[in-house]
């Protein structure tokens, strides 16, 4: 997909207020407004659950900015009811940070943020939630994003930011979108081209990320039953197709 806006594509007014809704950053706001189209309703009472939007054709919609694991209890209830759900994660392709100063807001320094996110750090937080992956009646949609950064140093944040307080979150530009939902759809993550066994080394190599990360889509692929541990090379763990999933595809 090419790169959109951040410009709203709808209109929304909360049929419900509640804390997660006066306590969300900017971006979370903003993608929620990007994700509207007309007809679509937000911040809706369903099943005992606030869900963040309901689009018009009956599709739930949770935007979730951070800590996956957090909404899987909640997507998977709504799913096993017979609802479709959408889980919308950004990552930070790009980011700016602007720290302020507490007392007076005045703009104290802008500069690049050196992490730079990918489709591959979604499996950072997956590690966290693999009951998401390949669930029936759950996708997945990551989206790329440009955003702004806004700090506060009054010694709030963590000592690693030297007491800075992460205050928002803004959208800039949705770079990109990718959605995963069908079994078929995750295993395509694994190159035709590399043979089974696969290995974090192996995988990584042919995919161009670290073997860490390469683990963790191997891990979270394990959890839902799609691939299987099968033996090991020295210390890393071997993986192959489940035999279930090897017969389906043989029957396509």
């Amino acid at each position: 997909m090419s790169g959109k806006g951040s410009s709203p594509r709808g209109v929304l007014v909360a049929e419900r207020a509640g804390i997660n809704l006066y306590s969300e950053h900017s971006l979370h706001s903003q993608l929620k407004d990007w994700l509207s189209e007309p007809g679509d309703r937000s911040e809706v009472l369903v099943e005992g659950r606030v869900v963040d939007l309901v689009k018009a054709d009956g599709e739930l919609v949770e935007v979730q900015t951070a800590s996956l694991g957090k909404i899987v209890a909640k997507v998977l209830a709504l799913a096993a009811g017979g609802r479709r759900v959408r889980v919308v994660h950004p990552v930070a392709a790009e980011s700016l940070i602007r720290r302020l100063d507490p007392g007076t807001g005045e703009l104290l320094s802008t500069r690049k943020s050196p992490k730079r996110g990918d489709f591959w750090s979604l499996f950072d937080e997956l590690v966290k939630a693999q009951g998401l992956v390949a669930a029936k009646g759950v996708e997945i949609e990551l989206l790329l994003v440009r955003t702004v950064v806004i700090r506060v140093r009054d010694g709030l944040g963590s000592w690693r930011r030297k007491g800075d307080r992460t205050a928002d979150r803004i959208l800039e530009e949705v770079l990109s979108s990718r959605r995963l939902a069908s079994g078929a759809q995750w295993l395509a993550l694994i190159p035709k081209s590399l043979p089974p066994p696969w290995s974090s080394g192996s995988l990584g190599e042919a995919l161009g990320i670290e073997g860490e990360r390469a683990r963790k889509v191997l891990y979270c692929l394990a959890r839902a039953g799609l691939i299987a541990e099968c033996g090991k090379s020295g210390r890393m763990k071997l993986y192959e197709k489940c035999p279930k999933t090897r017969s389906k595809s043989r029957s396509k």
